[in-house]
């Protein structure tokens, strides 16, 4: 690990000499997962996300895999900023191992929903301290280490994602999250094509860009044609009770089956610990689709007419101990599947 260390130091600028505006990638570029970064002008920097990446199968005992810390410990007296552009995990799983590498003043800014998130992180890992935790809005400039921020709203599959403009002296740099362009959202909150627009006309000395299958053809389909999808195959499905799975994240998908199971007089039902925190952070923020005290508990399913259920589980992505999964071959406790079921499973065919 020192080795890897020194060679990154090797490698880039410090002190005056070299370029003002400077990038270090430390996970994330060309990859899925464990964003990264550090960005400065000169030898002061910020640090955009702090996420895991999550191992493929072949990686046995491999829970999950974290940026370079030692790394970021070595210039930690340079690190002035963590900035956090959503609450993905591939954004914001590596805080608590990121954050103890840091000075302990080092302020760390988030949206007020990857807040919530980011709270009960750091709780449950014993280093919650709130005078670091500083919450922003969009459109609402504030000073992290040389920049003046900027955050912008950007469309994405969890609410608050933001692009953040940084400014300084020698230059501007539009950093834009992950994002996708969807014109009708289920939340309302569209992608803020004016603040775009203005930033055009200033004039930016650098964009980084991050959108998967940005190299594929077409458009993203927005997350309202799935509502109405939705709603209609769990109309269709009379008499049998429906489970769906998604992203534990995805709170606007979470409004989506809310709506269809108002319709359709059904009760839901979480399976799986991430939907509830999740959620429950969301209610916190005032953006939850539901009060979580209304779900059915999962225990509490047999009590109830399969017909008038529909259920929501992790496991779209066939992560091994998501709830789908693990009732897949029997081995969960909470939902034990029936050849009656109705599954509905949108997610990207992935070829092992």
């Amino acid at each position: 690990m020192e080795d890897s260390v020194k060679r990154k130091m090797e490698q880039f600028y410090e002190g005056v000499d070299g370029p003002p505006l400077r990038v270090l990638p430390i996970g994330g570029l060309g990859e899925i997962g464990m964003n990264c970064m550090l960005v400065g002008n000169y030898d002061r920097y910020i640090l955009i996300d702090a996420g895991v990446m999550f191992p493929d199968y072949d990686e046995f005992g491999v829970q999950k895999i974290i940026p370079d810390t030692t790394f970021i410990k070595k210039w930690s007296h340079k690190i002035e900023a963590v900035i956090i552009t959503h609450g993905h995990e591939d954004h914001i799983g590596a805080l608590p191992w990121v954050i103890p590498a840091l000075d302990s003043t080092t302020p760390i800014f988030a949206s007020s929903f990857t807040m919530e998130l980011i709270k009960k992180r750091l709780k449950e890992f014993g280093i919650f301290l709130s005078s670091r935790l500083k919450s922003f809005r969009v459109r609402n400039r504030f000073q992290a280490g040389p920049f003046e921020v900027e955050p912008i709203r950007v469309t994405h599959s969890i609410p608050d994602c933001c692009g953040l403009v940084l400014r300084c002296g020698d230059g501007t740099i539009f950093h834009t999250g992950d994002w996708k362009i969807d014109e009708s959202p289920v939340d309302g909150r569209i992608f803020d094509r004016e603040a775009l627009e203005e930033l055009s006309k200033e004039g930016v000395t650098l964009m980084m860009s991050d959108s998967t299958n940005i190299l594929s053809p077409g458009r993203s389909t927005s997350e309202s044609v799935v509502a109405s999808s939705l709603l209609r195959h769990v109309s269709e499905a009379k008499g049998r009770r429906v489970i769906t799975t998604q992203f534990a994240s995805n709170i606007h998908r979470i409004g989506s089956i809310k709506a269809a199971a108002d319709l359709t007089g059904r009760r839901l039902v979480f399976v799986g610990m991430s939907l509830r925190t999740y959620l429950e952070a969301a209610f916190r923020d005032g953006k939850a689709p539901l009060d979580p005290s209304t779900l059915v508990k999962a225990e509490d399913m047999d009590a109830y007419d399969p017909k008038n259920l529909l259920v929501v589980t992790t496991g779209s992505q066939a992560e091994p101990r998501a709830a789908l999964n693990l009732a897949s071959y029997g081995g969960s406790h909470a939902l034990k599947l029936s050849k009656e079921d109705v599954l509905l499973y949108s997610a990207k065919v992935l070829l092992m």
